[in-house]
C-alpha cells in the first residue's frame, strides 16, 4: 500500500510536533538541573535556538509547560509499563504487572525527580494528582471490569477501587524514592491482598 503524499499542512504540523517536542526536552533537562524556579524561558530558548513566537505558539506561560511536560511524563512512564504485557495473560495479572512495572519506571532518577517533586511542586498536589488520574484510572478501571467480565472479581465500586489501587502504587513510589528501599514485594503483597478482598469465591 502506498503511503500517502506529504503535503505541506502535514509538513507544517509535523515541525510544530518537532518544536514543541523540541521545547518540552530542554525545558525538562533545565528543571531537572535547576528546579522549576531558576528554570527561565530565556535560557530554553537560548538552548534551542527557537523564537518566543514558537515558544508561545505551543505554551502561554511557564505553567502551561509544566503541564504539558507533567502529563508526557505520566504517559511515557504508563506507556513503558504496560508495553511488555502478555495479552493472554488474564486481565489481574496484567493489572499487578504494569502496577509493579510502573513502580519501577518511576524510580529512575529523573522520572523520579518529575514526577514527585518539580510536577507536583509547580503545579500544586491537586492539579498534578488530576492530570496523573485522568490518564492511569481509566486503564485500572478497565482492567479490573474485564476481571469482573472474567467472573474473577465482583466490584461494588470500581472507580473507587481504581482509585485505592493507583493510590497505593502511587504511595509506595513515593515511600521508596524518599527512603531507597525496594518495597516491591511489599507492593506486590498489598496488591494481592485487594485482589483477594474483591476476588469471587471458587
Amino acid at each position: 500500500m502506498t503511503p500517502p503524499a506529504e503535503t505541506p499542512k502535514n509538513r507544517s504540523q509535523q515541525r510544530s510536533e518537532t518544536t514543541r517536542a523540541q521545547l518540552l526536552a530542554a525545558f525538562r533537562q533545565s528543571f531537572l538541573d535547576k528546579g522549576y524556579e531558576a528554570t527561565t524561558t530565556q535560557n530554553v530558548l537560548g538552548v534551542t535556538g527557537l523564537s518566543k513566537g514558537a515558544l508561545y505558539h505551543h505554551f502561554r506561560s511557564k505553567v502551561e509547560v509544566i503541564e504539558g511536560l507533567y502529563e508526557a511524563e505520566v504517559r511515557q512512564t504508563i506507556g513503558k509499563a504496560v508495553e511488555g504485557l502478555d495479552p493472554n495473560d488474564p486481565p489481574l495479572g496484567r493489572l499487578k504487572a504494569a502496577c509493579l512495572a510502573w513502580m519501577a519506571e518511576a524510580q529512575a532518577a529523573d522520572v523520579s525527580k518529575i514526577l514527585f517533586e518539580v510536577g507536583p511542586s509547580a503545579l500544586g498536589y491537586e492539579a498534578a494528582r488530576a492530570i496523573e488520574d485522568a490518564i492511569s484510572l481509566s486503564r485500572i478501571e478497565g482492567l479490573l471490569l474485564d476481571a469482573e467480565d472474567a467472573g474473577a472479581v465482583s466490584l461494588d465500586h470500581p472507580k473507587l477501587t481504581a482509585a485505592m489501587l493507583n493510590a497505593l502504587v502511587a504511595e509506595a513510589a513515593l515511600y521508596a524514592r524518599r527512603s531507597g528501599q525496594d518495597v516491591t514485594s511489599q507492593l506486590a503483597s498489598a496488591i494481592d491482598s485487594l485482589f483477594a478482598s474483591i476476588a469471587v469465591p471458587e
